[in-house]
């Protein structure tokens, strides 16, 4: 799957309904210039997110305010997914590239990155409870 900026997907309160819709929007959100409305959208208020070379640890709004002022992906793709639902619970992990310019006018930076999402039901739609990602790097 690639994504990349989707401005007509749904940024209201609705929770997704399936766990590849929120897969989808989560993955729109990420290119997106309204990204923290849209991950806020998405995310249980009590949503952890572990993620960086060292294991940063960030709550909602932590999150929120780091991706705030990043630069946003240019472009997503997405290999390797594996999905797995226990009820109202789903796990789905994936490898993720995603192109960064951090400056203008320059070739995007590649991230590679092992991603689990931790996906809840709640009422009739998913949000996320907690999310894992690891940097990729070259074997040596």
């Amino acid at each position: 799957m690639t994504v990349t900026s989707s401005p007509q997907a749904n940024t209201s309160d609705v929770a997704p309904s399936s766990v590849e819709a929120a897969e989808e929007a989560w993955l729109a959100a990420l290119t997106a210039p309204d990204a923290e409305e849209r991950f806020r959208s998405l995310m249980l208020p009590e949503c952890l997110v572990v993620h960086g070379p060292v294991g940063h640890l960030d709550d909602l709004e932590a999150f929120l305010r780091n991706a705030s002022g990043m630069s946003r992906a240019q472009r997503i793709d997405v290999h390797d997914v594996i999905t797995r639902q226990f009820d109202d619970t789903a796990i789905v992990s994936c490898l993720q590239e995603m192109r960064v310019a951090y400056l203008p006018d320059r070739t995007p930076f590649v991230i590679q990155a092992a991603v689990t999402r931790v996906w809840l039901r709640r009422g009739e739609g998913w949000r996320l409870a907690h999310m894992q990602m690891a940097r990729r790097f070259p074997p040596s």
